[in-house]
């Protein structure tokens, strides 16, 4: 089975099962769908060393942001330009960041989070393996280095704008398989009194508020506080703050730096929090894969009368979460018959095996759908909203008891 990925120890056991899938954040064209489609098992492994989760099967990042029509991008809605404007403004004032501070933002995606600093008067650097998105923000001025996280993009940055006061990835780190290499490179383009600022999948959230839908491919890992520390403290940082945030139905957000006398000795007793809720027991993992299963089976059901009673289905949100839930569900366009999203860079496009059509929101009027199937459970309550403006007498259903944020 490998090595994890942060201890670099043999000490994994898979506890998580989730059938064959392909890529979660790519979607195909018209012309694409008679073209063979690959499908990796998705697994995971839960290291009984460091307390970390990562899927036992990697593809690799050229496949995933390179090869691939990658459709994620950050000014995707509302709600996510709010939660970077949130997180500009709180991490500008915990660190004081003053004008001319270098910023270096990794997975820059299409630089909208950059662009809020840079407001600020930041010099601003991205990073993103994305042809696709890295185009788009150095079109918008945003300078962006297409590459991957590691020392040579890191030297580019540097030598551009200095060493960075802040480097920061939000939901990109548990995209990255090499994290040893990757954290040593941000300690060599930090400051010493800088920080990195990270965002990422909360292993216990994910468990305890069964979002199986955060597993997918482009999503390598999933972390506890005792991983992340273990890694940080691995290359000379040390986390100063974390909070759990509800961002994606819980995420961790942490804020490291290389001076040890920093360091929260409070990490210790959430630790041992994550220890007494049995965060690395393997019985847990158990129960998680008996009950999203019984869900599934519940869901199923409820669709399939709908549909034998002659009901049009559609689902809503055509995010990465989406297309886990779809497969995992092993639901199609037979029962589905078409996704909603907002995002230019995928409407018109289908679902990687599931072959749904994405369309427009406006496709959800009373005379083409009559069930609204919430995916997009992370901004359910607005997408609810808008959907009861476009058809007033649609019946709603939330996947799996998910609750909406």
């Amino acid at each position: 089975m490998g090595k994890c990925i942060v201890c670099e120890k043999t000490t994994l056991e898979r506890v998580i099962t989730l059938g064959f899938h392909p890529l979660a954040d790519t979607f195909l064209k018209k012309e694409q769908l008679l073209s063979p489609q690959k499908m990796y098992p998705l697994n995971c492994l839960l290291c009984k060393n460091c307390g970390h989760l990562q899927n036992e099967i990697f593809v690799s990042g050229e496949e995933r942001y390179v090869e691939s029509n990658y459709s994620y991008t950050s000014s995707n809605s509302p709600s996510a330009m709010a939660h970077w404007d949130e997180f500009c403004e709180t991490v500008s004032n915990f660190i004081n960041l003053k004008p001319n501070d270098t910023v270096i933002e990794f997975g820059s995606n299409d630089g909208y989070l950059l662009k809020q600093f840079q407001k600020k008067g930041a010099k601003v650097t991205g990073i993103d393996p994305s042809p696709v998105v890295a185009k788009i923000a150095n079109k918008n001025g945003l300078y962006t280095i297409c590459d991957f996280l590691g020392s040579k993009a890191i030297n580019t940055a540097t030598k551009k704008n200095g060493k960075a006061k802040v480097i920061c990835g939000n939901n990109v780190l548990n995209h990255i398989e090499n994290l040893n290499v990757a954290i040593s490179a941000i300690k060599a383009g930090l400051k010493s009194d800088g920080y990195l600022v990270v965002e990422v999948p909360s292993l216990r959230d994910t468990i305890q508020k069964y979002l199986f839908d955060m597993i997918f491919h482009e999503h390598v890992s999933t972390f506890s506080i005792k991983s992340i520390d273990f890694l940080l403290r691995k290359h000379g940082l040390y986390i100063v703050k974390v909070e759990n945030i509800p961002y994606h139905g819980g995420s961790l957000r942490v804020f490291a730096t290389p001076n040890a006398k920093l360091y929260n000795k409070s990490i210790k007793k959430l630790i041992v929090d994550e220890e007494k809720a049995k965060l690395f027991a393997v019985d847990t993992y158990k129960k998680f894969m008996e009950k999203i299963t019984r869900d599934k089976n519940n869901c199923l059901a409820q669709l399939y009368s709908l549909k034998q009673r002659g009901k049009k289905i559609a689902a809503v949100g055509a995010g990465a979460r989406s297309n886990t839930l779809l497969n995992f569900y092993k639901l199609d366009a037979t029962v589905i018959d078409f996704i909603t999203d907002a995002s230019k860079h995928k409407i018109g496009k289908f679902t990687l095996g599931s072959n749904i059509e994405v369309r427009a929101d406006n496709a959800l009027a009373s005379k083409n759908i009559d069930v609204a199937l919430i995916t997009g459970w992370n901004i359910g309550k607005y997408l609810i909203q808008k959907i009861k403006k476009i058809n007033d007498t649609v019946e709603f259903i939330v996947p799996g008891g998910k609750k909406l944020l």
